[in-house]
């Protein structure tokens, strides 16, 4: 069953979300080590507003125990969901202006898909983005987006199976990912 994550149930979250990121979390959070990363994207997940916060994650849940969990929210306010971690960052001497582009105007952004490995090869994914292009229409979104790595081709041929189209090439944490988009 899907669900929009709890700001008291944040269990097991970090630890998908950077099953799923890898090296963009060094970046999202200014660590190395994966226990201070974790513990970074934990404190993340915790704040009412940002890009990884509970108000933008759905999980999974089966027989009560997490199985995946997706994350998307709205282009325009990328700013404002920046703003909260880049403040993070300052507060560790790291000053970026910006991330690097992952997305456009008016898409409704897939920022990131998780499944835990044990639940793989069951729909969830498929149901997950089932229900990210129901929400994005309701609340007025045409397209939705997404961003998959070169080096992940087995996820770029499920995009393209569901009817995501690439749309261009972008550079994100000095790796190449193919934009892509799919119109609701």
């Amino acid at each position: 069953m899907i669900q929009q994550a709890k700001k008291e149930n944040i269990t097991n979250l970090s630890l998908l979300i950077l099953n799923a990121i890898g090296t963009i979390a060094n970046t999202l959070t200014g660590e190395n080590e994966r226990n201070k990363i974790l513990e970074t994207l934990d404190l993340y997940i915790s704040m009412d507003i940002n890009r990884i916060s509970y108000n933008n994650i759905y999980t999974y849940k089966i027989e009560n125990e997490l199985a995946g969990l997706i994350i998307a929210y709205n282009s325009n306010k990328i700013k404002e969901l920046d703003a909260p971690i880049l403040n993070h960052l300052k507060s560790k001497n790291m000053f970026l202006k910006s991330f690097d582009k992952e997305c456009f105007k008016d898409e409704f952004y897939i920022d990131t898909v998780s499944v835990s490995e044990e639940f793989q090869r069951k729909g969830i994914a498929k149901e997950f983005f089932a229900f990210i292009e129901k929400e994005a229409k309701n609340v007025g979104f045409e397209k939705v987006s997404l961003l998959v790595d070169f080096k992940n081709p087995k996820a770029l041929a499920l995009y393209k199976k569901i009817g995501f189209k690439r749309n261009t090439i972008l550079e994100v944490s000095n790796h190449q990912y193919h934009h892509m988009i799919k119109i609701i």
